[in-house]
């Protein structure tokens, strides 16, 4: 098969197979779709067990050119289903989780069953003649090759590929033997995108361009090292890693928003691997610890945590080895039903670390299963020697969700043990956790604090704040026409401005509104493609400060990025459904409307919907 044969799309073969067939959204028989060799598949797995294969079936097939019939193997859809397939397609395509697989379809030879990247590499690792797109699958193909001879959720693909694939305990480290492999096929992975960016060096990946992908091949060599307990070569990969100046500046960003000693959790890769690099490159800010959320779902990454010493943690060893630490569920107790528990976040996690507990069985092993379904945790606020209960200051964490993973029990533990010594922060307003009226924008970051942070006084002192992280620190770093493609930069850059402007618009205050909305359009007076999703609000903002020439030239912006992306759906843009689109093309024009304004583009695109 090669890269450059037109079959149906992702996109093409979900639409196809839910307007004839029911999907199963079950968690032990899982409706998906994999990409091999000789067609598109439909399959059902199991995700309690790494997404074992359980039917195939052949949908489309490639040397034929067409679709198949399933009648035998799948039921017809109900009505309902045929006239719910928006939410099908946003099911597959949508953000969450959705995106990463559509990109790998998207980009990728073979996707979506186990043994894709074997394969891959079977038929193209020796191949020098390659397209943008071919070397990026491969380079993706090496990586999750290096990732299935390390940690327990990631082996065991192959039982009978090596014995090096064997299923680790989840605290067992990898031999010598299992890390040379794993440097062999990181090694192949950074090597795939080094010609991947000498090819096409502004290629865009999920990360960002070719080089800033290449980058974090280098700082997934670095971070994997490091839990394997290999510093010397962990040492090698942050060394030769190369980032350009504009993703440093952003980094430096990140590190100057935080108070000295500061913990930051961080989510991506993005957030993380750039934070490191300054840290251990220029050994810059070294004072904050940087701990990555989502690797805090690996036992050995807490281990690793707690070896160095870097804080202060205290899962405890045995809770780490068992399986039925990777969730906690709740659920609701008749006999306290509309009642809403409020217990201190130690006793909570003492509580769930000596399995106090009910319990919930599946695949055998016994989850624990708290028994609320709502959950206040208070954590005395840092510094705070009031013994008085009705005066003592408390942070207020609600469980409001019905099941929380081990990376977020591994975050209120680090937050209860260290908080009086260190200032929480993160990355990101999004968590699992619930505790936003805690957070206070710092810089391009949020302090976990005591007090409410929409009273007055808060969002007063936040919004000063930011103004003068802006004056004194924040050196912008935006995606440009000439390579640079930085999702992060943009976004904080937007965000720290819009928290700014939202403040004086609430308060009336026009005149120091126009003051900053025409600094943020002096630093950045041309939107480009890559930034309209985050910069589209700039048209309200511009046509509430009476200049709707600018206003209305950024409207025109998004709703051709709209259409495009309607038109031709893809990972990086996402998909619109006729209905997201014309409403949100609705909602652009009823506002424009309510300020007497119009916009030809707009209607000439309505026109094109009623003529589809």
């Amino acid at each position: 098969m090669s890269a450059q044969v037109i079959t149906p799309t992702y996109v093409d073969i979900i639409k196809a197979f839910c307007n004839n067939y029911e999907t199963s959204e079950e968690y032990h028989n899982y409706t998906a779709f994999a990409k091999k060799k000789d067609g598109w598949y439909v399959i059902q797995v199991n995700q309690m067990q790494a997404d074992s294969l359980l039917t195939e079936n052949l949908f489309f097939s490639f040397s034929e050119n067409k679709y198949l019939d399933l009648n035998g193997y799948y039921n017809k859809p109900t009505e309902l289903n045929i006239l719910n397939i928006n939410n099908q397609l946003d099911k597959y395509l949508g953000q969450g989780g959705g995106t990463s697989n559509w990109y790998g379809f998207e980009r990728i030879a073979y996707y979506g069953y186990n043994g894709w990247y074997s394969d891959m590499i079977k038929d193209f690792g020796d191949r020098q003649d390659l397209s943008d797109t071919m070397y990026d699958g491969l380079g993706r193909s090496y990586g999750n090759l290096s990732s299935s001879y390390l940690w327990y959720q990631m082996g065991g693909m192959f039982p009978e590929y090596d014995t090096l694939h064997r299923k680790l305990d989840r605290l067992e480290y990898p031999s010598q033997q299992r890390i040379e492999k794993t440097k062999e096929a990181i090694d192949n992975t950074i090597n795939q995108f080094e010609k991947l960016s000498r090819l096409n060096p502004t290629y865009k990946t999920i990360v960002g361009n070719a080089s800033l992908k290449l980058f974090n091949e280098h700082m997934n060599g670095y971070n994997q090292m490091m839990m394997c307990g290999n510093d010397l070569l962990a040492k090698k990969y942050l060394e030769t890693a190369p980032l350009a100046e504009p993703y440093i500046l952003q980094a430096k960003n990140y590190l100057n928003s935080c108070d000295q000693n500061a913990i930051l959790f961080t989510y991506g890769d993005n957030d993380t691997y750039q934070l490191w690099y300054v840290q251990e490159k220029f050994n810059y800010r070294k004072d904050i610890i940087v701990i990555n959320s989502s690797l805090l779902g690996l036992p050995v990454y807490i281990d690793m945590i707690r070896r160095k010493r870097s804080l202060t943690v205290s899962v405890p060893v045995l809770y780490l080895k068992d399986p039925a630490s990777d969730i906690v569920y709740f659920k609701e107790d008749a006999k306290i039903t509309g009642t809403k528990k409020t217990i201190s976040l130690k006793d909570f996690l003492n509580t769930v670390y000596t399995k106090k507990y009910l319990s919930a069985s599946a695949e055998g092993i016994n989850y624990p299963t708290y028994p609320y379904t709502t959950v206040s945790l208070t954590l005395p606020a840092p510094g705070n020697k009031v013994a008085t209960p009705a005066v003592q200051k408390n942070i207020l964490f609600n469980l409001n969700k019905n099941y929380h993973f081990l990376n977020d029990i591994a975050t209120l533990d680090i937050i209860v043990n260290n908080i009086n010594k260190r200032p929480v922060y993160f990355t990101s307003r999004y968590s699992n956790l619930s505790f936003e009226k805690n957070l206070m924008q710092k810089g391009i970051v949020y302090k976990l604090i005591a007090e409410d942070v929409d009273l007055p006084l808060q969002k007063n002192a936040e919004v000063k704040g930011l103004e003068k992280f802006i004056h004194e620190k924040h050196i912008p770093v935006l995606s440009n026409d000439i390579g640079i493609t930085s999702f992060d930069g943009d976004n904080t850059f937007f965000g720290l401005y819009y928290s700014i402007f939202n403040y004086y618009l609430g308060k009336r205050d026009t005149v120091t509104f126009k003051k900053w909305l025409y600094k943020l359009n002096a630093t950045c007076p041309k939107i480009n493609s890559t930034q309209i999703p985050v910069a589209q609000i700039l048209a309200y903002y511009f046509i509430e400060a009476g200049d709707t020439k600018k206003g209305l030239a950024i409207t025109d912006q998004y709703a051709q990025w709209l259409n495009n992306a309607y038109t031709k759906p893809g990972s990086l843009t996402g998909y619109y459904s006729k209905e997201k689109y014309t409403d949100e093309l609705n909602r652009t024009k009823s506002y424009l409307v309510s300020k007497g304004l119009t916009s030809a583009l707009i209607d000439r695109l309505f026109v094109n919907i009623f003529d589809d």
